[in-house]
């Protein structure tokens, strides 16, 4: 499996007289069972970029393949793409619209026109897969709490049975109980599944725990691409586009500014941490 863009470009309003450039120039290669992350200040082109994957957008200029077909040709099933490639928004409202949990899962399987014993199990299945109790399934989607909601939107993109999970925030608003519940699930489900991610985020600290590559994204152009450590170690151009990096990585930051000889690649505590102890059985 591989999702490749090729000089893609996308511009909002063309012909309107206030055209506006969304995405230049994407050269990427999304490769199988990887976790990705993607950060950008708002307005970078992270959302517009992950809905070129899905096939919710179009590009005004250049080619995205899907496992080397052009997902614009004209025998290309963007359906079956879409199956393959799910999404989940930013606010789960967006997706969930059925009167009970059991419903909305089960409605993307559906529409594929499977038999109900296969609709059944596959909903069944990514149910478990996200943790839902079985007491909520006749519940009213809007009735849950916000990690619920965000629970039941993976559970309806996994009842596809997806190569690829793309979600765009799926722990804003949440509390960070909440927050790395879902990013466990996410890791399991890479891990476990085999399934890439594709994780979109604000969190530094996030990405650097989870995502084994990641995309910085500036203005719609694609500014880094690489290892969170390679990437963290771009500190200053980093900030030059409002971004920053882990706290564990600044303080190391901070530690090296004051003459004291960390390796700055702690980009998580426990690395923060084994890199401090290194540098203090060096001195003893």
């Amino acid at each position: 499996m591989s999702i490749q863009l090729e000089n893609v470009n996308y511009i909002y309003g063309v012909g309107s007289g206030q055209e506006k450039w969304a995405l230049k120039n994407i050269n990427l290669t999304v490769h199988d069972n990887e976790f990705i992350g993607i950060v950008g200040h708002t307005g970078s082109g992270k959302s517009t970029l992950t809905q070129l994957m899905n096939g919710l957008e179009k590009p005004s200029s250049g080619k995205i393949l899907y496992n080397g077909e052009d997902i614009q040709g004209e025998n290309f099933s963007r359906k079956e793409l879409r199956q393959k490639v799910g999404l989940v928004f930013q606010y789960p409202e967006h997706q969930l619209f059925e009167v009970s949990v059991i419903k909305d899962v089960e409605f993307g399987p559906r529409n594929l026109g499977l038999k109900n014993l296969e609709i059944e199990k596959r909903s069944f299945d990514a149910i478990k897969q996200v943790g839902l109790s079985e007491d909520l399934l006749d519940v009213a989607p809007f009735a849950l709490s916000g990690g619920q909601k965000r629970r039941v939107a993976i559970a309806g993109v996994l009842a596809m049975h997806p190569e690829v999970l793309i979600l765009d925030e799926p722990t804003a608003g949440l509390d960070p109980a909440g927050r790395t519940e879902i990013l466990e699930l996410l890791h399991k489900l890479h891990k476990e599944k085999n399934i890439t991610i594709i994780l979109v985020s604000h969190s530094m600290d996030d990405v650097a725990r989870y995502a084994g590559r990641l995309l910085v994204m500036n203005h719609g152009e694609l500014v880094l691409d690489g290892t969170p450590k390679k990437v963290f170690r771009h500190r200053e151009e980093l900030r030059k586009i409002g971004l920053d990096i882990p706290q564990s990585a600044n303080v190391l930051w901070e530690l090296k500014e004051r003459g004291i000889d960390v390796d700055t690649d702690g980009i998580i505590p426990e690395q923060a941490a084994k890199n401090i102890a290194e540098y203090l059985r060096r001195k003893a």
